[in-house]
C-alpha cells in the first residue's frame, strides 16, 4: 500500500513552499553542539529577545524559509535541526518527538534560555507541545501549527505506508538540498514517519497533561488538514489553559507559508507581543 496521493502532492507543496527566500537579510550563523548523544546543529538569525523555531518532519532550518526575513527584523531566532535532519547527526538512527522535545530544551539549557517564545509545525509543534508538558517554564509563548491529541487512523496509516521510493523526483531534489549526507541519511528520514506512527504513547496526548501547560499558546489549524480533522484540535484548544484556537478556511496541514505568509506574520506578531487577537 503506498501512501494517499493527497499526502504525497501536500508533502511536495510543503517542500517547494517553503525554500528559503531570495535576498534574505543576513546570513544564518550555524553552530554545531553535542547534545543527548548527538551533534546537534542549529542556526541563529538577527537580533532581539529570542524565538525558537522547530521544524516538521523531513524538514531542516530553511523549514519556515517565507517567514525568516519578518521574524529576524524583530527577534532573534534560534533554529534547530532536530536529530538525523540537515546536519545534525543521529546514531541511534531513531526519532521520536518526545525525545525531540529533550534535545530543543537541552539546546535551550546550553544557551541559557527559558521562558522564550516557541514557533513549530507538525512534527515541530508536537515537539514544543512535549516540552510545554516537560518544563513548564520553557516556553511563555507558543504557536503550534498542524498538531493534534493523536494520530486518528487514517492519517495513521498513510504515515505507516510511506517509504523514500514512493516520493516523487521533485521531493528527492528537494531533500537533497536540505540533507548534506546523501541518499542514506534520505531513506533513513522517510523511515521516521512510520516509526512516528508506530510509537505508542509518542503522539497520544492526555486533557490531564494538556491542562499542565503554563504557555500562553496559539493553534493554528487548518481546516482541510490531511492528518488532524478539527474535532481533535477542538479537544486540545479546550484543554490547554489560555489556549487560543484559529481555523483557516481551506488550510491543509501547515497552512501557514505560501500566500497565507503575510497573513499569518500579522497574526503571529500581535501574539507573541501580547495583544488580543481579534
Amino acid at each position: 500500500m503506498r501512501p494517499s496521493v493527497r499526502f504525497t502532492a501536500y508533502l511536495l507543496f510543503l517542500s517547494i513552499s517553503s525554500s528559503p527566500p531570495a535576498g534574505a537579510q543576513e546570513t544564518p550563523r550555524g553552530s554545531t553542539v553535542p547534545i543527548n548523544g548527538f551533534e546537534m546543529y542549529y542556526e541563529t538569525l538577527g537580533d532581539g529577545e529570542p524565538l525558537l523555531l522547530v521544524h516538521g518532519w523531513s524538514g531542516s532550518s530553511d523549514y519556515f524559509g517565507p517567514l525568516l526575513d519578518a521574524l529576524s527584523s524583530r527577534y532573534r531566532l534560534i533554529i534547530p535541526e532536530l536529530r538525523g535532519h540537515g546536519r545534525s547527526t543521529n546514531p541511534e538512527g531513531s526519532f521520536t518527538t518526545q525525545q525531540a522535545a529533550r534535545d530543543v530544551s537541552a539546546l535551550l539549557d546550553h544557551l541559557e534560555l527559558e521562558d522564550v517564545r516557541a514557533l513549530g509545525a507538525s512534527a515541530g509543534g508536537l515537539t514544543l507541545l512535549h516540552m510545554a508538558i516537560q518544563d513548564p517554564e520553557a516556553l511563555s509563548r507558543v504557536i503550534l501549527v498542524g498538531v493534534g491529541t493523536h494520530f486518528p487512523p487514517a492519517c495513521r496509516e498513510n504515515m505507516l505506508a510511506a517509504e523514500a521510493e514512493s516520493y516523487s523526483p521533485e521531493w528527492w531534489e528537494v531533500m537533497r538540498s536540505r540533507h548534506p549526507r546523501g541518499d542514506e541519511q534520505i531513506r533513513e528520514i522517510a523511515g521516521y514517519l512510520p516509526e512516528l506512527a508506530a510509537a505508542e504513547g509518542d503522539v497520544d496526548f492526555s486533557s490531564e497533561e494538556f491542562s499542565s501547560i503554563r504557555a500562553e499558546t496559539l493553534i493554528v489549524q487548518g481546516d482541510s488538514d490531511w492528518c488532524f480533522p478539527p474535532p481533535l484540535v477542538a479537544e486540545m484548544h479546550q484543554a490547554i489553559p489560555n489556549a487560543s484556537l484559529w481555523v483557516i478556511p481551506r488550510g491543509e496541514h501547515v497552512p501557514i507559508l505560501g500566500t497565507r505568509a503575510p497573513l499569518f506574520l500579522e497574526v503571529a506578531f500581535s501574539f507573541f507581543e501580547g495583544e488580543r487577537l481579534e
